[in-house]
């Protein structure tokens, strides 16, 4: 049986060097779908980017913690930005939902002016989406809209959340991330999906060439890794071996 492989190269637009790896990891390597920061420092870089490579899919990287908001925040927002304090008002129970449903919108239409097009998904900048009292709203939004959604099942299992009737990949890994990124943590990642008997599967990534403005990340040099190995010639070979075959989320 083949099983679907989406690798997913998260934060598009957040820098020129993020959007550079991002192509370069397409064109040269697995990747097969990103998803865009619409309130990103270099979108703008990343939509004149897209003509490069049409076979790239591209989806709303859907953000409550960085940079500016594209509509109007004002419970969500300090000094007029958005941050990680998301989870104290979800920890609080304080989290404005209607602000929060009223930016998602903003920023699918903000993407749909930016690319002129729908995204061929959603899923979320550090993974906000999935906070319990968030996923119901971007699940309503995702399925009205007719966008698949990313899912981490583990998570939603955690969180206590109702996942059933949402398109999305029945596996979904972020573990290909970190200070060891190896073809060999790509591979198990792809045999730990068989072993689950996974029909579907998105691996998150992050490649990029390091600039200035990565610099400033907590998460910098290991990006210009993920870029190294997911542009591996062996690895089109370990995923066929395995009988994936790469894909986007217009193929589930």
């Amino acid at each position: 049986m083949q099983r679907l492989l989406i690798v997913n190269a998260d934060d598009f637009g957040l820098s020129r060097g993020q959007n550079y790896g991002i192509v370069d990891a397409c064109r040269n390597g697995v990747v097969t779908s990103t998803t865009a920061l619409v309130n990103g420092a270099a979108i703008e870089h990343a939509v004149a980017l897209c003509e490069q490579v049409p076979e790239l899919a591209v989806g709303l990287h859907f953000t409550l913690t960085l940079g500016k908001p594209v509509g109007n925040t004002p419970s969500l927002t300090r000094e007029g930005k958005l941050g990680k304090w998301i989870w104290d008002l979800a920890a609080q129970g304080s989290l404005p939902l209607q602000e929060i449903a009223d930016e998602l919108a903003c920023q699918y239409a903000r993407f749909i002016a930016l690319f002129g097009k729908q995204p061929s998904h959603i899923d979320s900048h550090h993974h906000v989406h999935m906070i319990g009292a968030i996923f119901p709203l971007v699940a309503a939004f995702a399925r009205q809209k007719g966008i698949p959604l990313r899912v981490d099942r583990d998570e939603a299992r955690r969180q206590g959340i109702d996942a059933n009737g949402v398109c999305s990949t029945s596996g979904f890994s972020s573990a290909f991330y970190g200070d060891e990124i190896t073809v060999s943590l790509f591979t198990a990642i792809l045999d730990a999906a068989a072993l689950r008997g996974d029909s579907s599967l998105e691996i998150m990534s992050h490649p990029a060439f390091v600039d200035n403005q990565l610099m400033a990340s907590q998460y910098c040099y290991p990006r210009l890794k993920e870029l190294e190995v997911l542009t591996q010639p062996s690895l089109k070979r370990v995923i066929a071996e395995r009988a994936f075959r790469p894909g986007t989320f217009r193929d589930l």
